[in-house]
């Protein structure tokens, strides 16, 4: 029974680790079914290399994540893998363990249906948001992609204290400073050439094409990355 707990346990911090993950991708701009998705795939070594991983390697604080998970998925697995075959080489399954373990899995599903989950999350997620550790780790980056006589192309990440969060294209002052936004990474979607009408929001991937001092002027509060 002590061996059954043991593995019980394991499984609620895995669980949780799982979890918490995901609120991070979510808070990057990852829906929170794909969070999910890809943390679950980074800690078990299986499926990360579908072509929704590319949201995951093509972002700098989700790149920064995954090796996080990616390091501890080596312990993770050894660990689930000999917790497995010790219960079932042993003799200490019985009518007892089974039905705690069958209680857990209940336990698990009610609360991944429930509202609890997401009352969970989002405490957790208001936590995460405060903390000035995640400003760190979740830093804003301006990204030369390509220079040629003071013409450029630039991504650019755009966090919550972004100016021009909130406003359309056509309201920003991005045409009046020779900047032209040529896609728009979301995470869960791609906008290519998007209309005036685009309102942007945190955690967009812009790629603008432009004159570099008005960028760079424009953008100046955010980390430039050559």
């Amino acid at each position: 029974m002590v061996l059954v707990l043991t593995f019980i346990l394991f499984l609620m911090i895995f669980l949780i680790i799982v979890d918490f993950f995901a609120i991070l991708f979510r808070l990057t701009g990852v829906p929170i079914e794909k969070a999910r998705f890809q943390v679950t795939s980074l800690l078990t070594g299986t499926g990360f290399t579908t072509k929704e991983s590319e949201i995951i390697v093509q972002h700098p604080t989700r790149r920064k994540l995954a090796i996080w998970l990616m390091g501890f998925s080596y312990a993770s697995t050894a660990t689930i893998i000999s917790f497995a075959v010790n219960i079932i080489t042993s003799s200490v399954i019985d009518v007892g363990s089974i039905a705690v373990i069958f209680l857990f899995i209940i336990f698990v599903l009610f609360f991944h249906k429930s509202s609890l989950l997401e009352k969970f999350e989002n405490k957790i997620e208001k936590f995460i948001v405060q903390s000035k550790i995640w400003d760190k780790i979740n830093s804003k980056h301006l990204t030369l992609i390509t220079n040629t006589k003071g013409f450029g192309v630039y991504e650019i990440y755009l966090s919550n204290k972004a100016t021009l969060i909130g406003k359309s294209i056509r309201d920003s002052d991005l045409k009046a400073n020779e900047i032209e936004v040529l896609n728009i990474d979301k995470g869960d979607k791609f906008v290519n050439f998007p209309t005036p009408d685009y309102t942007f929001e945190v955690c967009d991937k812009v790629t603008v094409y432009g004159n570099v001092k008005n960028i760079k002027a424009m953008f100046k509060h955010i980390n430039e990355v050559k």
